[in-house]
């Protein structure tokens, strides 16, 4: 019997997923059974920034894919003088722990003015943070409108020193790199143009960076973590990439990685040694600070957030699994980003636009401002049992009821 395809949510395909629970499987029996006592370390709790063999073949792994050095030295005492990776058990898990450790309710974050839709609830709605949208167009975000808004709306809020820990204004947060949900990259010139908006206004970027490494053509496309370079004599570490494996591995893994700079993950080894001591100055000092009592229950967990899964992922990367099952989704999400984007071609009229991404899960499309997005949903659905998502859904300020 045929079933109508599902088109409203970024989830990894059912054919891939097979594959990589097979491939899971193999390296699970070689990461906990080659010897006993792999087996066993991989079941204690771990270090608090991630398992230190997984961190360096993660990083390997990342610079060979990013084509670009992700440093790791877990030998080193000073753990964070070199390393620019703290392992998560997922994006949105980096995400809230970046926004509840260096930000309180009230502060202000930026955003796309399309962006993934959790994204904004966990901010606002959860956090109480004041969100607030920024022009977007076929480049990325409108740096120009982005250094208004940022001037403007922090005129009023103070620098804070230096030496704070918790140093940054406000939050910047972008998916730079095959949008969600429109598919597009921010342009070189803008990532060069947000790197010196972040630092004259000290904040802190925070990449989604969960779709880099599905790319379907050649071209490279830097993430922007890569723009912040350290030997720029202005340099302050602003930008974080947060990364996972839920869309080149499986989402029900739960580990990911944020590459920042020191600043940041030294801040964070710092609070999770705090938490983890339990004592009552350290509940004192984290309920002064406001920090949130998900992240204390996070960093108190006494370990690393997912040391098992790691350790399986290590031997996955080692074998060339990882490797070949994002080969595959590339190839798979590539013929299928082809053959949607050749049907939109031949069958929409001329006054319809979308976007052809080069990589990523998703496809844009804007009609006429006569028409509702939300009607055509509706008739997608019930006339051909084909389920999309409607632009409002993901839009801050619906400008534009055409979207979808």
């Amino acid at each position: 019997m045929f079933s109508a395809p599902t088109l409203s949510a970024g989830w990894p395909a059912s054919v891939l997923l097979s594959k990589a629970a097979s491939y899971l499987t193999q390296a699970a029996s070689d990461a906990l059974m080659k010897t006993e006592s792999d087996g066993v370390s991989l079941l204690e709790y771990g270090p608090v920034e991630g398992l230190s063999t997984f961190r360096e073949v993660l990083a390997a792994y990342l610079s060979k894919e990013y084509q670009d050095d992700v440093h790791v030295d877990s030998h080193s005492y000073y753990i964070f003088n070199r390393n620019d990776l703290f392992i998560t058990c997922g994006a949105t898990y980096g995400l809230y722990l970046l926004a509840t450790l260096f930000f309180h309710s009230g502060d202000m974050v930026f955003m796309e003015e399309a962006s993934y839709h959790r994204v904004a609830t966990i901010l606002g709605d959860e956090l109480k943070l004041q969100v607030i949208p920024v022009s977007m167009d076929k480049c990325g975000i409108l740096t120009e409108d982005l250094k208004k808004v940022v001037e403007k709306t922090l005129s009023t809020v103070p620098r804070k020193p230096a030496s704070s820990l918790q140093s940054f204004r406000a939050m910047l947060y972008l998916i730079p790199i095959f949008h969600n949900p429109t598919g597009i990259c921010l342009s070189h010139e803008r990532c060069r143009e947000v790197i010196d908006i972040a630092r004259k206004n000290d904040l802190l970027v925070v990449c989604d960076d969960v779709y880099n490494l599905l790319s379907y053509t050649d071209e490279k496309y830097p993430r922007l973590f890569s723009y912040d370079k350290k030997d720029d004599p202005d340099y302050q570490g602003n930008v974080v990439s947060v990364g996972t494996f839920s869309k080149i591995f499986g989402p029900g893994i739960r580990v990911g990685w944020l590459e920042g700079p020191q600043c940041v993950l030294s801040y964070l080894k710092t609070w999770s040694a705090c938490c983890q001591r339990s004592n009552n100055l350290s509940l004192f000092l984290l309920e002064f600070l406001n920090v949130h009592v998900y992240t204390q229950c996070s960093l108190s967990s006494s370990g690393s957030p997912n040391h098992c899964m790691s350790g399986i992922l290590e031997r996955a990367i080692g074998l060339g699994l990882q490797h070949q099952l994002l080969t595959e989704a590339r190839a798979f999400y590539k013929r299928n980003m082809s053959a949607m984007c050749q049907v939109l071609e031949k069958s929409l009229p001329p006054s319809v636009k979308f976007t052809k991404p080069k990589g990523g899960y998703f496809v844009w499309i804007t009609m006429p401002k006569h028409v509702c997005a939300e009607d055509v949903v509706q008739l997608c659905d019930k006339e051909y049992g084909v389920v999309v998502n409607a632009g409002h859904i993901l839009v801050l300020i619906l400008t534009h009821p055409c979207w979808f």
